[in-house]
């Protein structure tokens, strides 16, 4: 009974109607209904997709040479998988081969309804999805727009037409998720106005844009039921796309019928699942880059073809997703915590500038929602620049750091060459990972005591070995070796957790700031956490009280060496004062920067067997 009662507080959080939705959808793909909804249709790609555009000739010099070199790995059959591994698929590239176990998904002719979310053999279906996103177009464009070398856009053309016709409309793994039919989208979009053929396209692009609407428009329902950037993703494409057929003299009835419809879903979405501190649902930092993206494409597409504006929220949404997204960035790296899921995405990839550098994002977004930049010029600026957006403004915007993100459920600290975040649980969306009170600090651009990240959705086997999304994967407490909130699925846990206390921001003139809160999980144990901050010098009080049995505090380390000392951990950066009489240990864990890539990391686990107060102290080098 106690097992249902949870189901039924759940679906309440998740959102009846969500909920009947979802229900509906499987309902339909089980039947068949989805089979005659989105029937096989194959693409018209008679000749070029794109024709020979003139060249660029103030392109900056400086920025060539990282284009150039992805195109060259491109064009011999190498495609960047979540901006970090490179794998060789051939040229035109194997389009259902997941390389990192070499399977090819069976079946890759039979409608998207009838295949399976996660095939046995071939494992992680994003493996799959990352090359017919169709990224590389974007390289590609870019490297032909600034060397003039044909070779680059003769491989856009035969990649796409192979594309188009080994993926006919509805047919494969490919066409399983609305979402990934938005991003193709975005960069045939993106890559028409690199390469000046916005206002006269081909053929064979306006026939991929249009049946690409209408997957998305025939199934949106199920994004907007999950609460997340699918609904804003493909709300989005169907905004730009509908515009952009109505602006080269498209059916004009159907153009407008896809623009209404995106227009109405991206309004709702971001009124929705925006908070008013600029939070996203999806409490992930690489979720939110996705969602600020996509807000600035829209922004740019709407003003590039004449649209009315959409609606005053928006806008006031889109400048508070921007404020937040600069909160958590580090100004001198571009860096942020990797905070909740991240799955690799990169909807902005107008430069060369590294994953985990956010600064591209940020300054389209200030430039768009709030006419000012938050960085000088750097290769950070190429997404203004194939945008064709003036930023004159010569006034470097730093919005205030020191921020307590009630509705987001977000504390950060500052100090002279460090600062900290931290989380804490306030759940209106489904949280994804059990990172309650985590703890990430930062000192001179680099991130010390780190989240672990994600790795993958969906691990082989030997990779399941570690999870990355668990409490042992954090810097914070545990209790009797549970999970605060329990995993039901691959992406929904149990037993939201809502904090007891949450304080505000407390000055201490010289002796610096503090912070502290507090919250109860299903089994009475509770845990308060107080971070206090003077100048080099960062304390975390832990107070656990409760029925536990034993009880740990974890933190992930990156340091190049450590040697423990007494009850000290000494590192390149710092020390760590473990409270005396107290057991503890240094062993191997693991981070993952970017999907599908892990590297080792030292974990220091404290144990405790008893209600107390446990303090550890962290003094950095100047």
């Amino acid at each position: 009974m106690s097992r249902y009662l949870d189901y039924a507080k759940i679906i309440v959080k998740l959102g009846i109607p969500e909920v009947v939705y979802v229900l509906w959808y499987r309902f339909t793909i089980k039947t068949g209904i989805q089979r005659f909804r989105t029937p096989k249709r194959s693409f018209k790609v008679n000749g070029d997709i794109f024709t020979n555009s003139k060249v660029v000739n103030d392109f900056p010099e400086i920025w060539e040479d990282p284009i150039l070199d992805h195109a060259n790995r491109i064009i011999q059959g190498e495609i960047c998988y979540y901006s970090f591994h490179w794998k060789n698929l051939g040229s035109p590239p194997n389009w259902f081969k997941n390389p990192f176990n070499e399977e090819q998904y069976p079946n890759n002719q039979a409608h998207w309804s009838r295949l399976p979310d996660f095939h046995p053999t071939v494992g992680d279906i994003k493996n799959i999805w990352e090359a017919s996103r169709l990224d590389w177009i974007i390289t590609l464009s870019r490297a032909y727009m600034v060397s003039g070398n044909q070779v680059y856009l003769n491989t856009v053309n035969s990649w796409i037409r192979d594309w188009a016709i080994k993926n006919p409309l509805n047919m494969g793994p490919n066409w399983k998720c609305g979402q990934e039919a938005s991003i193709r989208i975005f960069n045939l979009l993106n890559a028409s106005f690199i390469l000046g053929q916005s206002n006269s396209p081909s053929e064979s692009l306006v026939d991929l844009v249009f049946w690409h609407l209408q997957r998305i428009g025939s199934n949106i329902g199920y994004a907007l039921a999950q609460n997340n950037n699918h609904g804003t993703s493909e709300a989005a494409a169907l905004f730009i796309g509908g515009c952009w057929l109505k602006s080269i003299g498209f059916d004009k009835l159907k153009a407008i019928r896809f623009e209404s419809k995106g227009r109405r879903w991206i309004e709702n979405r971001m009124k929705k699942l925006v908070d008013a501190d600029g939070g996203f649902s999806q409490q992930s930092v690489n979720y939110h880059r996705v969602v600020l993206d996509t807000c600035c494409m829209v922004e740019f597409w709407r003003i590039r073809l004449k649209a009315n504006r959409l609606d005053d929220t928006f806008y006031y949404k889109a400048k508070v997703l921007t404020n937040w997204l600069w909160l958590v960035t580090d100004y001198s790296t571009g860096n942020c915590p990797n905070l909740g899921s991240n799955d690799g995405a990169k909807l902005l990839n107008l430069h060369s500038c590294d994953y985990r550098d956010f600064r591209p994002s940020l300054q389209l977004a200030s430039a768009l929602f709030r006419n000012t930049r938050y960085f000088e010029n750097g290769p950070w600026n190429e997404p203004l620049y194939w945008f064709q957006i003036k930023n004159d403004n010569t006034e470097i915007t730093k919005p205030k750091k020191r921020s307590v993100l009630l509705k987001s459920g977000y504390v950060l600290l500052y100090s002279l060459n460090s600062w900290c975040l931290l989380r804490f649980p306030n759940f209106r969306f489904r949280p994804h990972q059990n990172d309650i009170f985590h703890f990430d600090l930062w000192w001179k651009g680099n991130n010390i005591l780190c989240d672990s990240g994600s790795f993958s959705y969906n691990p082989s086997n030997v990779d399941q070995t570690f999870d990355f999304e668990s409490i042992h994967a954090h810097n914070t407490v545990c209790f009797d070796d549970h999970e605060p909130m329990p995993r039901i699925s691959r992406s929904l846990l149990g037993n939201w957790i809502n904090s007891d206390d949450i304080g505000d921001i407390k000055d201490h003139h010289a002796y610096g700031q503090s912070w502290e809160g507090a919250y109860t999980d299903q089994h009475g144990n509770k845990h308060k956490r107080r971070i206090s901050q003077n100048n080099n010098s960062w304390t975390i009080s832990d107070t656990i009280s409760g029925g536990f049995k034993s009880a740990s505090i974890g933190y992930n380390i990156v340091a190049d060496d450590i040697y423990i000392v007494g009850n000290t951990i000494h590192t390149s950066w710092g020390i760590i004062y473990v409270q005396p009489c107290s057991s503890f240990e240094v062993k191997t864990s693991y981070s993952s920067h970017y999907y599908w890539e892990k590297h080792e990391v030292h974990r220091l686990i404290i144990k405790l067997d008893r209600p107390q107060v446990f303090q550890t102290e962290i003094k950095l080098k100047s």
